[in-house]
């Protein structure tokens, strides 16, 4: 699904913040911006949007007023066209402010988080070294098979493979299909528990991967250490640990609210929510953090 630009996104909340305000505002002249037929474009809901795009320039703020003129012609026209009336439509509507109010509440009640401590952004550095000190990019042969086949006896003979092609000869002679190919990765995009099995990993090494219901065995071919200093490290740490800790809160929180709460369920579709496999892709590293550390080097 294509993800909508911040901008994007503001001019939809200034719609539906209007489309939920039932009384009738008078604005001084000095607030409106434009008209468009009987409606009107403030300079609060300019400003609304700038928030999104700080030290706008002249021209963007240009360009963002004649999207809020084409917004308020479109939501002329859904009025014309009475879909403000139609059931998808109301349901999405009443759908993005229970979003709304759901955020502003969770903004008042959980707050914002702590900056996190030097020496807690100093031991996230430390007992990441495969991260950050200790930093690698990686060149592996890959090799996907299906987990059913990956026995004690297949393991036991890969632990003498050290070539690729000494490991396609043991698939082969085990009768197990796979798909192979090489590919680089960088130390953010492998599992961060498994680091440092990676970091200790010598030409020829290999470690497996939970992929579903396959097995990735990955080889390594070839390592090249990219470091990552303190400094460029710690605002990297800094909001990860922020972001992790809102995350805790939040859930101690809500917690809470469920527990004060009487909840009656007329339907269950599950005795207790599934927990999500670990997979490689799922253990990787936090997004944000993957994203710095890749435009650091």
């Amino acid at each position: 699904m294509k993800k909508l630009s911040p901008v994007v996104l503001a001019l939809s909340t200034v719609f539906l913040l209007a489309a939920c305000n039932d009384k009738e505002e008078k604005k001084s002249p000095s607030q409106v911006l434009a008209k468009v037929n009987d409606g009107e474009i403030t300079v609060h809901q300019l400003n609304f949007v700038l928030g999104q795009v700080p030290n706008a320039s002249a021209e963007q703020k240009q360009q963002i007023l004649d999207q809020l003129i084409d917004q308020e012609l479109l939501v002329n026209k859904a009025t014309e066209l009475k879909l403000d009336r139609e059931p998808n439509v109301v349901q999405a509507i009443e759908a993005s402010k229970r979003q709304i109010l759901a955020q502003a509440a969770a903004e008042r009640v959980i707050g914002k988080p702590a900056e996190p401590s030097k020496a807690a952004i100093d031991d996230f550095y430390a007992k990441n070294s495969g991260l950050f000190a200790d930093r690698k990019n990686y060149e592996f042969v890959m090799f996907l098979l299906d987990k059913s086949k990956f026995d004690d006896a297949v393991i036991a003979q890969l632990d003498t493979a050290v070539t690729p092609m000494q490991v396609k000869a043991i698939l082969d002679g085990a009768k197990i299909a796979y798909e192979t190919n090489e590919g680089s990765r960088a130390a953010e995009q492998l599992p961060m528990q498994m680091l440092p099995k990676f970091v200790a990993m010598k030409q020829g090494d290999i470690l497996s991967m939970n992929e579903g219901d396959k097995i990735m065995l990955l080889q390594l071919k070839d390592s090249q250490p990219a470091p990552v200093t303190p400094a460029e490290a710690e605002p990297l740490i800094k909001r990860y640990l922020s972001t992790n800790d809102a995350q805790e809160n939040a859930k101690t929180k809500l917690k809470a609210l469920r527990a004060a709460a009487k909840i009656e369920y007329l339907q269950k579709f599950a005795s207790a929510p599934v927990a999500a496999p670990t997979t490689g892709a799922a253990s990787a590293v936090d997004e944000s953090l993957k994203a710095g550390l890749k435009g650091l080097k």
